[in-house]
């Protein structure tokens, strides 16, 4: 087995706030076509796990720009079938039953509504949104006819429920045991399949947990669920919470910090177990930016292709989500973006600091063409050490000792 390479880096801090924002489920009778209430749609489907972070970019890019994102979170493997249909199965599926789309919610502007919208039943999505790789999700290498945009860097976490106060690391062969061998796991309390949770082989956040631990994500032991939440609540029901195990992404770990509690992860090769997050109860997802914490990759975004390009439409949201163009014109150093993939639980491409070269490969240094570290820990609130991250500015001019002007701070 293929020992992972770990690049560490030094990241600095600075001094921005935002409020959270959490989603509300809400139904409604709109049709997903309906261009009265839904201008401009765009359909998309995919990750369970991004829609908390997509939800309050969409609600941007519908008050910036008047374009209105349509979503289906049908699991990230589906995301990618959505827009390039498997082999075994290679004619193109329409979205079907209901989708979602996300409003302000009138009590809390700083708060987003996700509403439901029937789909026709004939539309196709435009992109396809996975937590891992295509080759990940259909065992082929992506063909020319469909493009790859990265976006934000998610980490996946083992959790356990908030009172169980003992189990605050484990390794991957542990892991491996768990939910490799279920009942015969012999790993403390974690050999009751009822209380062994996990998703679903076409999920992207088992998919990443299966590729760090060297279980096939189709053999994984433990209650299947629909999604994140649905692992949620039947966590929680297992009445002896000590025995109960499962794994979310830390995007919607983010705002359920007070149910449940993320354990370190020691992966193949490490001397020693470690948190997303510089510590336990820290938020700035310090071990992710730097590489110490193993369980992690970027979104993938995928979009048919004509001519090497994806349709107008297309591309100017895929812009938007990856950060590559600011949704709002005035917000020139894309600042807004940098604060909501932050306080939402994930990384932006522009705070790593190494990037990694396949689901669950090596990670190598990386040097993000503009650099948005000081405004990334500004946004989670990180104090940062004496003399970093201080100067605000706008331009070069502004900043001294070789830095240089960057998403609103000199480093």
């Amino acid at each position: 087995m293929t020992y992972r390479r770990r690049i560490v880096a030094l990241t600095g801090a600075a001094g921005l706030v935002l409020s959270t924002s959490t989603a509300l489920a809400q139904t409604t009778t709109v049709a997903c076509n309906d261009t009265t209430v839904l201008p401009n749609p765009i359909f998309m489907a995919g990750s369970s796990a991004f829609e908390p972070i997509l939800s309050q970019l969409a609600v941007q890019i519908k008050a910036k720009q008047n374009v209105s994102i349509v979503y289906d979170p049908i699991s990230s493997c589906l995301g990618v079938s959505s827009v390039s249909p498997p082999v075994d199965n290679p004619v193109p599926q329409p979205l079907t039953g209901t989708a979602h789309y996300y409003t302000v919610d009138p009590t809390d502007s700083t708060k987003t509504v996700t509403n439901s919208c029937t789909l026709s039943g004939t539309t196709m999505a435009s992109v396809g949104i996975s937590d891992v790789a295509f080759f990940s999700c259909q065992g082929i290498d992506r063909p020319a006819s469909i493009g790859e945009w990265d976006g934000p860097v998610q980490s996946m976490l083992i959790i356990v429920p908030k009172d169980n106060y003992t189990t605050t690391s484990i390794s991957s062969q542990q892991a491996a045991a768990i939910w490799g061998c279920g009942q015969n796991s012999g790993v403390g309390n974690f050999t009751d399949p009822g209380a062994i949770q996990q998703r679903s082989q076409t999920s992207g956040t088992q998919i990443l947990i299966a590729r760090n631990i060297g279980v096939p994500e189709n053999a994984f032991k433990g209650v299947s669920n629909s999604s994140s939440g649905a692992l949620l609540t039947s966590l929680l029901a297992v009445p002896d919470h000590q025995k109960a195990i499962g794994f979310v992404a830390a995007d919607f770990y983010a705002t359920r910090r007070s149910q449940i509690s993320s354990v370190a992860f020691r992966g193949i090769g490490q001397p020693k177990a470690y948190y997303a997050d510089s510590t336990a109860i820290a938020t700035d997802l310090k071990n992710v930016r730097d590489g110490h914490y193993m369980i992690e990759g970027p979104l993938h975004f995928f979009s048919p292709l004509t001519a090497g390009q994806p349709a107008a439409n297309a591309k100017l949201v895929l812009n938007w989500l990856t950060g590559a163009v600011p949704i709002d014109p005035t917000d020139t150093m894309n600042v807004n973006y940098v604060n909501t993939v932050a306080v939402g639980g994930d990384v932006p491409q522009c705070a790593m600091k190494v990037k990694i070269d396949k689901d669950g490969g090596q990670f190598s240094p990386y040097h993000p063409p503009v650099a948005c570290n000081c405004a990334f820990e500004a946004a989670k609130l990180v104090t940062s050490a004496a003399g970093t991250c201080t100067t605000h500015c706008t331009k070069d001019t502004d900043c001294t000792g070789g830095t240089r002007c960057q998403t609103g701070y000199c480093e």
